[in-house]
């Protein structure tokens, strides 16, 4: 099925338009169907290239754009909307095009996000205020509900704002560097070849990168600072990833391996303190080399 829908989005620019757009166009009712518009970009870059690549995203944001002014009056909001969607794939994709590494296109995919959040954080240093509001409007109710009166509410708001920005950051790098992982599966499909499952199982985000994270993380302990443990979390959040090709090598080694390596991921998907292990996991392997003691 996944191959079928990959040959069909290389089929031609039309089709290619058709499944990007009509992808991203559905994630207003769905989000989760971005993630099939995203895998089209990163589909059509590895296999045509950056620049017809690009050509179907600039098409996309200029029909979304023509829509959102067509029937909200802002033709602004549809381009935003589009460029927040595709862009950070295209971007990764590029990346990995130039390339040809995973791990050097997840190493980008951190340190652009951490470069994002800094100038995010100097511009808009009282965005904490902002989440805030957005918060107490969607959650006060709920947590009252819960049992919660309105000064432990508050708190609790007030203390969540705090970490936003850096947790939505860090939730954009993981889910586009998950989509250029996606896009690369279907590209391999579509070519009948095994390389993606060499490339996972081999992904290495570095000891530099594991030791600022840990540095940063250390930083965030001992002074209590939401800066720090923000920024701890975006340069860490892709090791989750360095965690789950240890656990495909693991599982790999295994009689029942397809057993454990499902277990995992219902894990990971229902227990989200599971994450963080495996994050550890990551970083734990870069420097004892898990991976090589399985094999």
């Amino acid at each position: 099925m996944m191959k079928n829908f990959a040959s069909f989005t290389l089929s031609g620019k039309f089709p290619a338009f058709t499944v990007v757009f009509g992808f991203l166009l559905f994630a207003l009712i769905f989000p989760l169907s971005a993630i099939l518009s995203g895998a089209g970009v990163v589909l059509i870059t590895l296999h045509a290239g950056p620049k017809n690549s690009f050509s179907i995203v600039l098409a996309c944001m200029i029909a979304l754009s023509l829509i959102s002014s067509i029937f909200i009056g802002h033709a602004s909001l549809g381009a935003a909307a589009a460029a927040g969607q595709l862009l950070p794939s295209f971007i990764l994709a590029v990346i990995f095009h130039s390339t040809r590494s995973l791990s050097l296109s997840l190493q980008a995919a951190s340190l652009l996000g951490t470069v994002v959040f800094i100038i995010v954080s100097a511009f808009f240093p009282n965005s904490d205020q902002f989440w805030q509001q957005s918060l107490s409007s969607i959650l006060a109710p709920v947590l009252e509900t819960g049992g919660y009166n309105a000064e432990q509410s508050a708190a609790l708001i007030s203390q969540t704002a705090k970490f936003m920005t850096g947790l939505l950051i860090a939730s954009i790098v993981l889910v586009h560097s998950s989509i250029l992982l996606f896009g690369y599966k279907l590209k391999c499909l579509v070519s009948d070849n095994k390389q993606f499952e060499h490339d996972f199982q081999q992904i290495r985000l570095g000891k530099v990168l594991a030791i600022l994270a840990m540095a940063v993380g250390g930083w965030a302990v001992l002074t209590q600072s939401a800066y720090a443990a923000q920024l701890c979390g975006i340069l860490s959040i892709l090791f989750f990833l360095q965690g789950m090709a240890v656990i495909h090598t693991a599982c790999g080694a295994m009689t029942k391996g397809k057993l454990w390596l499902i277990i995992a991921y219902m894990l990971v998907i229902f227990f989200p303190q599971a994450i963080l292990v495996v994050i550890l996991l990551g970083i734990f392997e870069t420097f004892f080399k898990i991976r090589e003691r399985v094999k």
